[in-house]
């Protein structure tokens, strides 16, 4: 009888030990399984891959655009933000996005090759509003370079030893741009040039940046980055 007790009891204590063990590792696993998905949740979705397609807000509309029209891809990126101004770079003539190998436009490395640009969202009422305004401000303060001008555009010079030049002209009748190259030291040297307008049929506001020498082909550069903004567009 008291060995049958004595089973009875050692029977009963392992069950309690095993009941135990298994409540605390069920505990331990439930922390575990916690603490990755605090980690995974709170990750940066960084995205490497050069084929990835970033999903951008830009003020309300929806773009899709490749990852190395916004960064190198060894940069990374969220695989969705929002912003209020669409940035893309591409190059010219080609038209690629960047690779691993070039350089790196994001943190200043420049390259006259690669075309930066920007635009606003659709029927923007702000930004850029005021360019119109400033292209009369350079006509009226400015002065006028008949030899400067070229690729149909009216150039004119700022004041001061080292000026901006500006360049005049228009998409189509009711949209003039501006093109504002920045000084430098000599006049042989090369210059970035900033090209702003408001795009007609979005009615929103959009900035090329490219070296001057690519002036000559404006209209192609423009073309281009219109037709990736257009591209990229979800509707």
């Amino acid at each position: 009888m008291v060995g049958i007790i004595l089973s009875y009891l050692r029977y009963l204590y392992c069950a309690i030990t095993f009941l135990s063990f298994q409540k605390v590792l069920l505990r331990n696993v439930s922390l575990l399984l916690g603490g990755a998905l605090i980690v995974i949740s709170c990750a940066k979705p960084n995205i490497y891959d050069p084929n990835a397609q970033i999903e951008v807000n830009v003020d309300g509309d929806n773009y899709l655009i490749p990852l190395n029209h916004i960064v190198r891809p060894d940069t990374g990126s969220y695989a969705s933000f929002e912003t209020d101004m669409g940035h893309g770079y591409f190059f010219w003539p080609s038209g690629r996005g960047l690779n691993n190998s070039d350089k790196n436009p994001n943190v200043f490395d420049y390259d006259n090759n690669i075309i930066e640009f920007y635009w606003a969202a659709r029927n923007s009422k702000i930004e850029g509003a005021d360019i119109p305004t400033r292209i009369n401000s350079i006509k009226q303060e400015e002065n006028r370079d008949l030899d400067k001008d070229n690729y149909e555009l009216e150039a004119y010079i700022g004041s001061g030893d080292s000026p901006f030049i500006y360049y005049i002209g228009n998409i189509d009748l009711n949209s003039p741009f501006m093109i504002r190259c920045m000084p430098t030291v000599d006049e042989d040297q090369d210059r970035m040039c900033q090209m702003e307008y408001m795009y007609p049929e979005y009615n929103n506001y959009v900035r090329l940046q490219f070296s001057k020498n690519h002036l000559a082909d404006w209209q192609a550069i423009n073309t281009m980055a219109i037709d990736y903004m257009k591209k990229w567009r979800q509707d």
